[in-house]
């Protein structure tokens, strides 16, 4: 019996020495010195430092008033700083646009993350939960939501920012002035209709605006939320001629590349559904 005790506990020995290596901490870590005299350039004045390598990346962890990450290229290039902070201390236009959101009341709060990315604008992230759903909340620092999205808690890399083509960047600055750059995705699931195709989230004249570009980096589409008194008269004769037993949830315009322009209705009558799209003219259009 003692014999089967020491076996079990030799094996779980070795089970923790394995979970330990995989853990990539400063213990076992080799950290170039460019490296640290990266950091130092950032932040000069934080002390006990602990570095671990995530999907490719250095990443610092320290404590400089909250839990702070900070994200470094192998050659010393920042990318991106994420700090864990209180609910409290987000920006007041963030927690009053929260506060009226739908997961203000029956959602609870989990995490609340400020992200600051090489080339983009400060985004913060509220995780909030409810029974067994997660939902990641992306605001920028004027409260305007940029997106909400699932959370897996698959990708520990998931904020780190994916970088622009010189084309795409040019042609947002040429045909969105003053632009603020907020994030960036690319449509990775293969049986998606835009699989690789790029979504660029971006501020302009203080409107949220979604560019997407195809696999080949051309402009595909542009396209932002409307509210009813924003709806030309032509628009709104059309809903509450053809569509008046609806109610309308959602509005947004959309312009694409082929020249095409519309409104994208989204009305609901009970457990219906139903999106229609309307030309500036009025015409219900596929």
């Amino acid at each position: 019996m003692k014999l089967k005790k020491f076996a079990f506990l030799l094996a779980l020995s070795a089970i923790w020495s394995l979970q330990s290596c995989d853990n990539n901490d400063d213990e076992s870590l080799n950290v170039p010195v460019e490296l640290q005299n990266a950091l130092s350039s950032k932040y000069p004045n934080v002390t006990n430092v602990k570095w671990e390598s995530k999907a490719g990346y250095y990443v610092a962890d320290f404590y400089d008033q909250y839990e702070i990450s900070a994200w470094f290229t192998q050659d010393g290039i920042w990318k991106m700083t994420e700090t864990d902070i209180p609910l409290s201390a987000l920006p007041q236009e963030i927690q009053a646009s929260f506060e009226n959101s739908e997961y203000y009341l029956t959602w609870k709060v989990d995490d609340v993350d400020k992200l600051e990315r090489d080339g983009f604008e400060i985004i913060y992230v509220i995780e909030v939960e409810k029974q067994n759903q997660e939902v990641d909340l992306h605001y920028s620092a004027n409260g305007t939501l940029i997106k909400s999205i699932v959370d897996t808690d698959n990708d520990e890399d998931e904020y780190l920012p994916v970088q622009l083509t010189e084309a795409i960047k040019n042609f947002i600055y040429k045909n969105y002035s003053n632009a603020l750059i907020m994030e960036v995705d690319i449509e990775n699931d293969r049986n998606d209709k835009y699989y690789g195709y790029t979504e660029v989230d971006i501020i302009h004249n203080r409107i949220h605006k979604e560019i997407l570009f195809d696999s080949n980096g051309n402009w595909y589409s542009t396209s932002w939320e409307v509210h009813k008194n924003e709806l030309p008269e032509t628009v709104r004769n059309v809903i509450e001629k053809q569509y008046k037993e609806y109610n309308l949830d959602d509005a947004e315009y959309i312009e694409k590349a082929n020249d095409t322009k519309y409104y994208r209705i989204d009305l609901e009558l009970g457990e219906t559904d139903l999106t229609v799209n309307i030309d500036s003219n009025g015409n219900v259009i596929p």
